[in-house]
């Protein structure tokens, strides 16, 4: 039996570099998050949920990337 969980997932592309991203997902849960940088790098950064529809990243530097939540 193959059974569809219908779980939603989130695809953010900070476009302008910065050092704290702000993610409105509205996924209504607290995800994993990864995060790619613009080189095609796996990045860490420190994840806060402000809420089940947000989350703040911060990071060291400065930098363009994608994040994906799910």
């Amino acid at each position: 039996m193959n059974i569809d969980s219908g779980d939603a997932n989130y695809v953010h592309k900070q476009t302008e570099a910065s050092a704290e991203w702000i993610i409105v997902h509205n996924l209504n849960k607290y995800p994993a998050v990864s995060i790619i940088d613009s080189a095609g790098d796996e990045v860490v950064g420190n994840v806060h949920y402000d809420s089940v529809n947000q989350v703040t990243i911060t990071f060291t530097g400065a930098f363009k990337g994608t994040a994906t939540l799910n």
